[in-house]
């Protein structure tokens, strides 16, 4: 059963004997707001598009297919494709070191054996019967792959459901792929996937297909430069993400080496503003976008503790109950602070100066008790709060950006409901945020779930009226597009292992 209002409980246990509990990643779902927004950010590349060349490697893919006048069957085209995987994956895996391949697991177990020729028809097939090299019906190709590489205009629909590399775009790919790996390899590779077998000799002899091999200096470089930054017909989101790919590049020459994830995002947030007009607005983008991570994170942080205080008891809580423990332990952990005004806590913390990214870590580790980590999501909320009140930038771009509607939540709509109540004390309104906005969410979020997907996500259950956890959340934040948009500028040569190369800063250069 699930609490559905303050006084109203509706049984929710489905029908069945035997349950599939799922994590449920999102419990508030509150990262929706986030996602969209990065999805803009860094249009053209995901977060399962691992390699640059792969982009190039389709288009040859499909261009070839053409060449060799096949028809618009798409069952040929899908044999095709994942003939053209297998083989890539068994030559990655032979010539090793190449992350970020599909199948790569299937082909350095076939590789193990002591098989001269490996034959992968049966592997590439989809034969339910055998062991195959992925199980995606049309690969990475068309599980990751080409919907970014439409975005990015080198892919269209055809006929038949057949994808085509389009006549400008995607053919240049093509051809420049086919520049760098010259006759006899292209030749070599096409005879591969015709057959799908290979000896190791051969798989030796394909090594300029693998990721790492794309020449330095070679129209393809320039071809991946080109579509990642300065597209001829260049449309809304080619320039996103053009602008996104330079603060990597400057935060890369920042910091002097590969930059994560994380060290970009951080790194994006605490940068001041910049001069260029474009390029700073983008730089907001992101700001607003890590608030949003930030304040999902910190609501997540109290509903985990929200789950725990119905755990010190095998019966439950009410929500009664949890509202006033959490504003009893509150009070009894920083008295001066929980009977501050939120107006006060907010604007004794300076949005700036207050460190983010060292108490969000304090957050999430393992370390440290419920309360404390309570109080530092409530610090980060707070200093969030005040951030976008002194900034009249943010504050538009989150406006702009980050609006929800129906029953979405976003950064928007828990600050609006904690200035509300402002001028009530820290205890008793975060106390009653955490059941009213936290709990509640939590229900009608694994509600939706429940019935639409048949997921059952509840972290708490109720019986005889109490609230009874069911397991523990740990706050996770989204993942934006950022590893594999490093990835693509360090296969370019953009990025070294000592920041931006000197090409890359060349490309910095270009709007300084």
């Amino acid at each position: 059963m699930v609490v559905t209002g303050w006084g109203t409980l509706v049984n929710a246990e489905p029908e069945w004997t035997e349950r599939a509990d799922k994590r449920g990643l999102d419990p508030l779902g509150m990262q929706n707001a986030g996602v969209s927004l990065y999805q803009s950010l860094l249009p053209g590349i995901s977060n399962v598009t691992l390699r640059m060349r792969y982009y190039g490697y389709y288009c040859w893919v499909s261009d070839s297919y053409a060449r060799a006048g096949a028809t618009d069957e798409f069952e040929a085209w899908r044999s095709w494709v994942r003939r053209a995987e297998a083989l890539y994956a068994l030559v990655s895996s032979h010539a090793q070191g190449q992350g970020g391949v599909g199948g790569v697991e299937w082909a350095d177990r076939r590789l193990a054996g002591d098989d001269a020729t490996i034959d992968f028809a049966e592997a590439a097939s989809n034969n339910p019967n055998v062991e195959k090299y992925l199980r995606q019906s049309l690969g990475v190709f068309g599980g990751a792959y080409y919907s970014q590489m439409a975005e990015m205009g080198l892919f269209r629909q055809g006929d038949h459901g057949v994808q085509r590399a389009t006549n400008v775009a995607g053919r240049q790919a093509a051809d420049a792929f086919r520049a760098s790996i010259g006759p006899e390899v292209e030749a070599l590779a096409l005879d591969s996937i015709k057959a799908a077998r290979a000896t190791r000799e051969t798989l030796a002899s394909l090594l300029p297909l693998v990721p790492s091999e794309i020449p330095e200096g070679s129209s393809e470089r320039d071809v991946y430069e080109n579509m990642l930054f300065v597209p001829s017909d260049a449309t809304t989101n080619d320039s996103s993400r053009a602008a996104s790919l330079r603060l990597v590049l400057r935060t890369a020459d920042t910091v002097g080496g590969k930059p994560d994830s994380d060290e970009i995002r951080w790194h994006i947030f605490a940068s001041p503003e910049l001069e260029d007009p474009a390029l700073n607005a983008q730089r907001v983008r992101w700001e607003a976008y890590q608030c949003q991570d930030i304040l999902q994170m910190a609501a997540a942080a109290l509903l985990e503790w929200a789950t725990e205080l119905m755990a010190e008891f095998d019966s439950g809580r009410t929500p009664a109950e949890i509202e006033k423990e959490i504003q009893d332990r509150l009070g009894a952990t920083e008295p001066e602070v929980a009977h501050l005004q939120w107006s006060q806590l907010r604007e004794s913390l300076d949005p700036h100066a207050f460190d983010y990214r060292t108490t969000l870590a304090r957050l999430t580790s393992r370390h440290g008790t419920a309360e404390q980590k309570a109080w530092d999501a409530i610090r980060l909320i707070a200093a969030l709060d005040h951030r976008i009140a002194a900034r009249p930038d943010l504050r538009e771009t989150i406006q702009a950006e980050l609006q929800v509607h129906g029953g979405g939540r976003s950064i928007i709509t828990e600050l609006a409901w904690i200035g509300r109540g402002a001028d009530h004390p820290v205890g008793e309104l975060i106390a009653s945020y955490v059941v009213e906005r936290v709990v509640r969410r939590h229900s009608w979020v694994a509600m939706q779930k429940l019935r639409r997907q048949r997921d059952y996500t509840f972290l708490f259950e109720v019986q005889d009226g109490r609230l009874v956890r069911r397991r523990g959340y740990s706050a996770v934040p989204t993942t934006p597009r950022l590893g594999p948009a490093v990835q693509f500028l360090y296969d370019i040569g953009l990025i070294d292992e000592d920041g931006a190369t000197d090409r890359g800063r060349a490309v910095l250069g270009a709007v300084a």
